[in-house]
């Protein structure tokens, strides 16, 4: 039984890679442009390094995830469809949003605020802990070229935006619910 769930979790991992390396990078490009650009760290190297190795690390986690035995690995499954039409959803949203960035700016790109949100959870947290002499802030006297510090905000941004992608789901799966019921009633009705 253990060598067939792995059999499976092996078979189905290579193209889960593929489509969460398809769809982490499309949804990162907005938030790696506003740090490239907005926040000037192009030419900060082991910053790059970190958002790419965070973008890296979600792809893993979402391939994972949908490569294990379950609702999510069942493309049938309701909760399977939501996060697929969440994901396009989540997708279309990123991609407008470079595309509105020369009318609109940052401030109203859902990634600007995530990001901020989460360089305000990071900093609280570490400020809390007191770790800041050892260089983890993202914010404070050129601790931004730390490479824990760039990776731990663009993990606490993706984890962010994974939970705006999770409500979108979520209301995607109540739609989805309701045409199954308004379909499974029609269908009793005509018996």
């Amino acid at each position: 039984m253990q060598t067939s769930v792995n059999l499976q979790f092996l078979a189905r991992f290579p193209k889960q890679l593929g489509y969460w390396s398809l769809h982490c990078t499309l949804n990162a490009l907005p938030s790696f442009y506003i740090a490239l650009v907005g926040l000037n760290l192009a030419k900060q190297p082991v910053a790059i390094v970190a958002m790419l190795a965070a973008i890296a690390t979600f792809i893993v986690l979402y391939a994972t995830l949908t490569s294990l035995p379950g609702p999510l690995e069942d493309r049938s499954s309701l909760l399977s469809r939501a996060l697929w039409l969440g994901t396009k959803i989540r997708t279309w949203i990123a991609c407008l949003s470079l595309l509105l960035v020369p009318v609109q700016g940052f401030f109203l790109m859902p990634d600007f605020w995530c990001g901020w949100a989460a360089v305000i959870v990071q900093n609280w947290i570490v400020d809390s802990l007191g770790l800041w002499r050892h260089g983890l802030g993202i914010d404070r006297g050129g601790d931004s070229e730390s490479f824990f510090a760039v990776y731990a905000t663009t993990m606490l941004e993706g984890f962010i935006i994974s939970f705006l992608l999770l409500f979108i789901s979520f209301c995607v799966l109540l739609v989805l619910q309701a045409k199954e019921r308004r379909r499974a009633f029609a269908e009793a009705l005509e018996r």
